[in-house]
């Protein structure tokens, strides 16, 4: 049974909000640029799930299933393509079937302002944390 786009909205970001450990908000100031994996649960695990599979606690509500994010290195012949994943994240690369655009995330990373120097170093971090994820 497939659910309507807004039920499916709902429910990415109810998982997310719930699974989230800590806010950016809540932290010192000294803090608030969160580490890759932090980004990662609150923005990414709730379709690709915590350990990056494509198993999250959504995935089974999308249209399209979300892929293994720990298998990019092995599907690029061992090289982590670093700079597609990132054009990817930011919605400048479309993917192989359909819309390149994550259903509620994709938008939001589109809108990023780019002279925001925090947002690179977000991305980064986050690139970086599915960078550590990949299989051997």
């Amino acid at each position: 049974m497939r659910t309507s786009p807004a039920v499916t909205c709902l429910l990415i970001v109810a998982v997310t909000w719930a699974s989230a450990e800590q806010r950016p908000e809540d932290r010192a100031p000294s803090e608030t640029i969160e580490s890759g994996r932090d980004t990662y649960v609150f923005y990414c695990a709730a379709c690709h799930g915590r350990t990056g599979k494509g198993d999250g606690p959504v995935a089974s509500s999308l249209k399209a299933v979300p892929p293994d994010l720990t298998t990019l290195s092995k599907r690029k012949r061992g090289r982590f393509p670093e700079a597609d994943v990132t054009a990817f994240i930011i919605g400048r690369r479309p993917a192989a079937h359909g819309s390149g655009e994550m259903p509620v995330w994709g938008p939001l990373f589109q809108e990023l302002n780019p002279y925001d120097s925090r947002i690179d170093v977000r991305l980064s971090r986050l690139v970086e944390y599915l960078e550590s994820i990949q299989v051997k």
